[in-house]
């Protein structure tokens, strides 16, 4: 995994706005924002929570009440420590129930208003949409709800761990992300991107997975500009190296992470306490989040001739955190930093001079200086700002052979959203010639780096070291059948040790997920389905 060099420690990466960034204006984005699988987020439920019979019913019934609250309290059952063969049965039935409503859908839904969710409030229907009947549709938030459960279905499916509830069946587990991925499902389109790309269960068809990919990926972007810090994620844990390695160790946490770092920053650049205090109260580590009081920290920081906290002073300007947006200040702030040698603050004069923030001028010859000189020093944000000028033409001629050089450049240097500015430049052929091979392996990386995964498998982590084996079961499973080598290899380490499948149903989901891991990119999984096949003939053997 590429290194994050843009360290909340050194200084808030300026991040770029997207009229600065995109230059290709014609991608079409799924809406997936609004659409977030809320299994993703939860938590091991009581283990005794059962789901009422009369919830059932009134999915059955079409009440008003039944979703999504039902779906919610199917993944609370389902994602629960160790759920009855009941109470597994009754999330089943209603997750079934939940997958008839969106197949019933999908037949009357013009592709306008598959994109939009099938919302029946969406007032852009044009005339391709005046044989549908609004009141027959379901509305976004039940639509999520529906394709949500069709996609657990074909997690269940896919992967056999719900058998016998629901038998392992893979043709079936391809149609039901298909009508998942029609419904709005972000994890079922990344599903089936993987699939094209694999040549499993589907035709191979690399463009089709790159598609599909874009899909969510573009959405990720917008997410992620959006956010405070994009940070990437730590390296995903290996059962299989875990348990293989006596003196393996986890990654720390997130907490232990950024202590880490604060202490290699005093080790560096002084104590710092101010400054470190500013972080902590900004991004509310240990600290409740207080902006106004991060910004004081910053500001007496600042004065003692910090001239970290000096960049984060016109960071916090620039953006309007804890004060309000003053790009006259913002200047004036990264001026100093600038020649105090901060790189990050060349890339903030840069975007200040492209916007012609503060009354003043666009000057797109000052803004490409600046991102010239953030880039000579190491700046990610200069770097990937100063390719996109070339490639959209900004104060420069356009010329993507440029571009493509500085993407590269921000690559290397761990920029979050070069791999999937590469992705697009290989897709479309801007500066190299099309090579769908390498646009997937970008886009890949993207996913793995802005998707949820991470946290998904910590989650699965957590569940495994408390002995909750199908809680760890289903974590894996939901990140392992959108693609994840790692959560391939660990859900078939889980399977391969556990008492709740016989040895034919075990060998049988076991090979099949370290098939995909091997071919994803992890070519051990192969010695472990040896293993494994080899432990059918030798009764007993255990990897």
């Amino acid at each position: 995994m590429r290194s994050w060099v843009c360290l909340l420690l050194i200084g808030l990466c300026v991040c770029e706005r997207a009229d600065i960034l995109d230059h290709d204006r014609s991608i079409e984005v799924a809406n997936v924002s609004q659409h977030q699988m809320s299994s993703a987020d939860r938590g091991s439920a009581d283990q005794s929570h059962v789901v009422e019979e009369d919830v059932v019913q009134d999915v059955e019934s079409g009440g008003e009440d039944a979703e999504p609250e039902w779906l919610l309290q199917l993944e609370d059952l389902l994602f629960s420590g160790a759920p009855s063969e009941q109470n597994k049965a009754t999330a089943i039935e209603g997750l079934q129930l939940l997958y008839l409503e969106l197949i019933e859908q999908l037949p009357v839904i013009s592709p306008k208003r598959r994109l939009h969710h099938f919302a029946a409030q969406d007032s852009s229907a044009s005339e391709e949409d005046d044989n549908v009947d609004p009141t027959e549709l379901l509305d976004t938030e039940e639509l999520a709800s529906a394709a949500d459960a069709t996609f657990m279905l074909a997690v269940l499916a896919a992967t056999g761990i719900a058998t016998p509830h629901v038998a392992l069946d893979d043709s079936w587990a391809v149609k039901a992300l298909h009508a998942a991925a029609q419904g709005g499902s972000p994890e079922a389109n990344l599903a089936l991107a993987d699939r094209y790309f694999m040549d499993d269960g589907v035709p191979g068809n690399c463009q089709e997975g790159l598609r599909r990919a874009r899909i969510v990926a573009d959405e990720y972007v917008i997410v992620t500009e959006g956010s405070a810090s994009p940070e990437l994620p730590l390296e995903p844990v290996s059962l299989r190296q875990r348990h293989r390695q006596g003196s393996y160790e986890d990654q720390p946490g997130e907490d232990s992470w950024i202590q880490l770092q604060l202490e290699a920053e005093m080790l560096n650049f002084g104590d710092g306490i101010e400054r470190m205090m500013g972080y902590r109260q900004l991004l509310g580590h240990d600290l409740e989040a207080d902006p106004a009081a991060a910004l004081q920290h910053f500001q007496a920081a600042a004065a003692q001739g910090d001239a970290y906290a000096t960049f984060n002073l016109g960071y916090m300007h620039m953006k309007g955190i804890g004060t309000q947006a003053n790009a006259t200040a913002a200047k004036a702030s990264f001026e100093i930093a600038a020649r105090q040698g901060i790189p990050s603050a060349f890339n903030g004069l840069g975007v200040l001079y492209f916007e012609g923030a503060g009354g003043g001028s666009v000057d797109h010859a000052a803004a490409r200086e600046a991102f010239v000189s953030g880039s000579q020093l190491g700046d990610p944000d200069a770097m990937f700002n100063l390719a996109t000028m070339y490639a959209g033409g900004h104060g420069v001629a356009k010329n993507h052979s440029l571009a493509h050089v500085h993407y590269l450049d921000a690559h290397d240097a761990g920029h979050w959203r070069a791999p999937h500015a590469l992705a697009i430049a290989h897709q479309r052929g801007l500066g190299v010639q099309p090579n769908c091979t390498a646009a997937k392996e970008y886009i890949q990386t993207f996913i793995r780096e802005r998707s949820s995964w991470s946290e998904q498998m910590d989650e699965a982590l957590l569940a495994v070291d408390a002995g909750s084996e199908w809680l760890a079961l289903m974590r894996y499973a939901v990140v392992a059948v959108q693609g994840s080598a790692v959560a391939q290899t660990n859900l078939a380490w889980l399977l391969e040790r556990s008492s709740a499948y016989d040895r034919q149903q075990r060998s049988e989901m076991c090979l099949r997920l370290l098939s995909q891991a091997a071919q994803g990119g992890l070519p051990d999984a192969w010695v472990d389905a040896g293993n494994i096949q080899y432990g059918n003939q030798q009764p007993g053997l255990r990897t």
